[in-house]
């Protein structure tokens, strides 16, 4: 007898047990909705069922009472978009969650004849993850409205989970403030319960096709162990099995946040627990050649994502929206006042006379000044950047390369959609000219402007390096200029793992708040996107650093090594080429010196 044949009959009557347990879970979701423990009734054109005495207290003559909540302050709108609102009601029994699924288009009525509702989905799979042991929703009632059997909107009832955070808003807010070692431990703690909890939706063929913490809520019992609740289960769809490649693509989906929040241990302990817990499936990958394919498949997602949202500042949305008056058209942020918008993109020249304008730099190519405008309904303080026309051959060159201002506003979308560090972009114009002023490139941009956000108390890293430091004691200069240095090289190497790089990376282009040691990057007409990045470009970009820094007094070639064994941690070990890097950055500092003394450049 082979001695695999008694782990394939273990792995049979797992496989058999599972589908007898669907079989069973089938006949009980058919009675979802249904007598005895559900009461129908109608009202207006909505038909309820409703159970446990909830109809009583949510329904009048005419249906839910809203306006009846709304006027007494127990309802607020938690989400609202065209296809869905989420109210929130506290009522004498308890808070309830009231998810309004609404028509607006026939692609979304279509569906829900194709599909049922999307109220009626949601309760029949809480019953599902319920019988699996997993903490969900309670739905109370259910209304949906038809017309000729035809179903329109709908609504799903359900009661709200006690003391619950969604775990994407506990992760990014709450958890940081926690004192050690608690943070560690809950930080375990979370990966364990998060590897059970998607073990079993994967042996019992769900898969969540929006599987993201925003859909994941948390709470704490007494020993402050994290119970998991799932919520937003419209989007769970069933398999007759989740094969190992499907579970690694449903794992990169939620790896993709985690990915910039957690450490490599937190999320490989995930993996190990998944893996424990996975008792359908057939064999098991590999610990780490698993994560390893997870942390892939989530980088090429991440890379698909971040084009999208980088593609938003290019036209009208939920975020942005554009405006033309005369010559002038432009690109705002909705951040910014409407009025101060409309009013920048009629006469964009006009933001530099005002009052409170603060010029800091007017050149032959570039004017920049302070200004305050609403943001977000408070007045901030803004920078205002105009790029003037350096020759006659500008507007030409706009037909085969974007402008400079244009360059600098779809760099800081792709900058702020990967997390990097940058003040916000808030409004891009492009001023053309007349006719009968430029009968030849009339059509062309010749002057173009771009506003951004101040970052509070920030000073270029220069001015830090050559004003600030210099003032300290010894010691605490030391000290200092290494968290400064360390500071530096996780936003540089950030950059560069997220396919960006900058071809002007200098002192001066980067902003340090001085209290905190936090760094962003400023100007960024240099700044590429290039997925995977070369690996010239990012010795091209450590050499235009080390020149800058270099320049400064002070700076010596130890400051610069910390930096680099910074910049790439394991840069020091045998088994990278961390000579090879030094070299070629130190060739690439003699191109830039040699280049400056040929155009009569000094060296910044």
């Amino acid at each position: 007898m082979s001695i695999t044949q008694p782990r394939e009959r273990v792995a049979r009557a797992e496989l058999e047990s599972a589908e007898w347990h669907r079989r069973d879970l089938d006949l009980e979701l058919k009675r979802m909705f249904k007598p005895p423990d559900w009461a129908w009734s109608q009202k207006s054109d909505v038909g309820w069922w409703h159970t446990a005495g909830w109809g009583s207290e949510l329904l009048g003559e005419e249906g839910l009472e809203l306006d009846r909540w709304r006027s007494e302050g127990r309802l607020s709108v938690i989400k609202e978009g065209p296809h869905r609102v989420v109210y929130k009601v506290n009522l004498p029994r308890g808070p309830i969650y009231i998810k309004h699924f609404l028509t607006p288009d026939r692609r979304s009525m279509l569906r829900q004849w194709v599909r049922r509702g999307k109220g009626r989905n949601e309760g029949r799979r809480s019953l599902h993850l319920a019988s699996l042991g997993l903490p969900t929703i309670t739905p109370v009632a259910l209304g949906e409205r038809r017309v000729r059997r035809f179903l329109f909107e709908n609504y799903l009832v359900t009661l709200a989970v006690d003391d619950a955070t969604p775990l994407d808003e506990f992760v990014e807010r709450s958890l940081p403030n926690w004192p050690e070692p608690a943070r560690s431990l809950t930080r375990k703690r979370l990966a364990d319960a998060l590897g059970v909890m998607t073990a079993r939706l994967h042996d019992a063929g769900l898969v969540h096709q929006d599987f993201h913490p925003g859909n994941i809520l948390v709470r704490f019992g007494r020993d402050q162990v994290p119970e998991l609740v799932m919520i937003d289960l419209d989007a769970l769809r069933r398999r007759k099995r989740v094969t190992w490649s499907q579970a690694r693509g449903n794992l990169a989906l939620l790896d993709h946040f985690f990915w910039l929040r957690s450490s490599r241990i937190d999320r490989y302990r995930f993996v190990k627990t998944y893996l424990a817990e996975r008792r359908v499936g057939g064999t098991k990958p590999p610990p780490r050649a698993f994560a390893h394919a997870i942390e892939t498949e989530t980088r090429q997602w991440a890379e698909r994502l971040w084009r999208r949202w980088g593609r938003r500042c290019r036209g009208s949305n939920k975020y942005f929206e554009t405006l033309s008056a005369g010559p002038c058209w432009g690109a705002v942020s909705r951040d910014l006042d409407p009025e101060c918008a409309r009013a920048f993109v009629a006469d964009p020249d006009h933001a530099f006379l005002g009052a409170d304008v603060e010029t800091i730099k007017d050149s032959r190519t570039t004017t920049v000044a302070l200004a305050t405008m609403t943001v977000q309904g408070q007045p901030r303080r803004v920078v205002i950047k105009r790029f003037n026309r350096k020759k006659w051959l500008d507007p030409l060159l706009a037909l085969v390369r974007p402008t400079r201002a244009w360059r600098s506003w779809q760099a800081g979308q792709h900058l702020a959609a990967r997390g990097v560090p940058t003040p916000r972009n808030l409004a891009f114009v492009a001023r053309r000219r007349r006719f009968w002023q430029a009968p030849l490139t009339w059509f062309l941009p010749h002057e173009t402007y771009l506003i951004t956000l101040k970052q509070g108390h920030a000073i270029p890293l220069s001015s830090y390096l050559t004003e600030v430091l210099p003032a300290l004691p010894a010691a605490e200069r030391r000290t200092r200029k290494g968290a400064a240095l360390e500071a530096l090289a996780r936003l540089i190497r950030t950059l560069h793992e997220r396919s960006l790089s900058h071809r002007d990376l200098k002192a001066s282009n980067i902003l340090i708040e001085p209290d905190r040691d936090e760094l962003s990057l400023i100007d960024l007409v240099g700044v590429s996107l290039k997925h995977p990045l070369p690996e010239r470009r990012r010795v091209r970009d450590l050499a235009r650093l080390a020149a800058s820094a270099l320049a400064v007094p002070g700076t010596t070639r130890s400051d610069l090594l910390r930096f680099l064994r910074a910049y790439r941690p394991w840069g020091l070990s045998p088994l990278h080429d961390w000579k090879g890097l030094w070299r070629a950055i130190d060739r690439g500092i003699g191109r830039k010196r040699d280049l400056n003394q040929r155009r009569g450049r000094p060296l910044s």
